[in-house]
């Protein structure tokens, strides 16, 4: 596994990354050397493709082709690599083309998102061959009963296939010296996973094989960063209280606050005609106020009125019992479909970022009726709590639109993963992730 934005990346799918990053930047590289004619010589050639290649390879990463859909289904890969290649290369020329003072012709950058397109087809269907003879899998060992194995299994499977659990040991059976290295370095085993913590630990053989750099890890752990969300039913307070999170540090706290102003001043600013666009268009469609304020817990369970454009009827819930928003619900008007397909509904709330009440990421905000529910129902909900609501977030990338409680349920187990993995970085993934939220509607949650 590789560490990267703040939680695990299978080692396979950043090797991946990297070869089509390189190949991306290869191939708009070689276009410049063969067509663009450069005063500045190979410096200048060398900036007219960094830029589209960089937005490229950040789109890539935005629209999800490294997401399981996208590697386990080339129309879905293809489908996002062509939006990616030609915003990113357009974009990027477009850019050079302002701010310096290189001509590039939209012909040329047709060629360099097309050869871009093709180029990362070819390097994902060779990596797709090759990685089938090559041991690139993580080799996992269980210690555990067969009960043990078997729950680590379906969580590999729930983690779309980054591990192979290649043998089970028992406690008992780890305990004679050398056994556990010699059974690991056999089966060229790269992680144990203690699924049995009810036995007796074979110690001295575990810490044998993390001193030869085999990584120990228990059950819990490896669900988290197999799954990206925590096992809900088996947590107990210590998994928060000596988790492992550099995000609550002061110097993390205010980096997401300069990045919540810096990226929300600047979302508000060009998409300010759509705003407008937006409030026009809601008060011809049906009869009511642009906006909805309604009271949501924040930080620490502090009440707060949150701000959207209205999306529902005025008379959404005349009944003054507080309902849950379905997936296909009746009380939303025609603008408000198109509205909550695109997310623009929630584009108000960066007044109340720039307040200091949300962030752009985090756990969503609930209503208090249904906090004070769902708190009495579910274990740690509170726990939620413990960082700003967001914009967007780790459930809202993960997991369908929530129209019950099992679906709260259900998120509730991304939100704490949240909770215990944040930080900047991780946030900067999710915004990005966010885009193909907006743009795929299989991605609307």
């Amino acid at each position: 596994m590789v560490q990267l934005f703040g939680h695990s990346f299978r080692f396979t799918v950043f090797l991946l990354g990297v070869i089509e990053a390189l190949t991306v930047y290869a191939a708009i590289f070689l276009i410049a050397t063969l067509v663009v004619h450069s005063p500045d010589g190979p410096s200048g050639l060398t900036s007219a493709a960094t830029l589209p290649a960089l937005l490229t390879i950040v789109l890539m990463l935005a629209l999800g082709i490294y997401e399981p859909d996208a590697r386990a289904n080339l129309a879905i890969m293809t489908e996002r690599l062509a939006v990616a290649c030609v915003a990113g290369v357009g974009i990027g020329f477009a850019i050079v083309y302002l701010f310096g003072d290189m001509w590039v012709s939209p012909l040329y950058a047709i060629t360099c998102a097309s050869f871009s397109y093709g180029a990362v087809v070819i390097a994902r269907y060779v990596f797709s061959r090759v990685v089938r003879f090559v041991p690139l899998q993580r080799r996992v060992l269980v210690i555990g009963d067969k009960a043990g194995e078997t729950k680590v299994r379906e969580t590999a499977l729930a983690g779309n296939g980054g591990s192979n659990v290649v043998a089970t040991a028992t406690c008992e059976e780890a305990v004679t010296p050398n056994a556990l290295l010699n059974h690991a370095h056999l089966l060229d085993v790269s992680e144990i996973v203690v699924a049995d913590r009810k036995s007796p630990l074979p110690a001295a053989a575990l810490l044998d094989c993390k001193a030869a750099g085999i990584r120990i890890i228990d059950s819990l752990d490896f669900g988290e960063q197999e799954t990206g969300k925590v096992d809900l039913e088996n947590l107990y307070p210590a998994r928060f209280i000596f988790s492992k999170n550099v995000g609550y540090s002061s110097w993390s706290m205010k980096a997401k606050r300069l990045l919540d102003l810096a990226i929300g001043g600047s979302t508000l600013l060009l998409l300010s005609p759509i705003l407008l666009l937006t409030a026009i268009a809601i008060r011809l469609d049906s009869p009511g106020g642009v906006f909805y304020r309604q009271t949501r817990v924040g930080l620490n369970g502090a009440p707060y009125e949150i701000i959207k454009f209205r999306s529902m009827r005025n008379d959404a819930e005349a009944g003054g019992t507080p309902q849950w928003a379905q997936e296909n619900d009746s009380r939303v008007t025609r603008v408000g479909h198109f509205l909550r397909q695109t997310r623009i509904d929630e584009l108000p709330q960066l007044i109340n970022i720039f307040r200091g009440e949300m962030s752009l990421v985090g756990p969503r905000p609930e209503r208090p009726f249904f906090v004070e529910q769902l708190e009495e129902k579910m274990p740690f909900y509170a726990e939620r709590h413990r960082v700003k609501p967001g914009l967007t977030g780790w459930a809202q990338i993960k997991y369908r639109y929530g129209a019950t409680e099992e679906d709260a349920r259900e998120k509730l187990r991304y939100d704490l993963y949240y909770v215990k993995h944040f930080n900047v970085f991780l946030d900067l993934f999710i915004m990005m992730r966010t885009v193909r939220v907006v743009l795929w509607p299989d991605g609307v949650h």
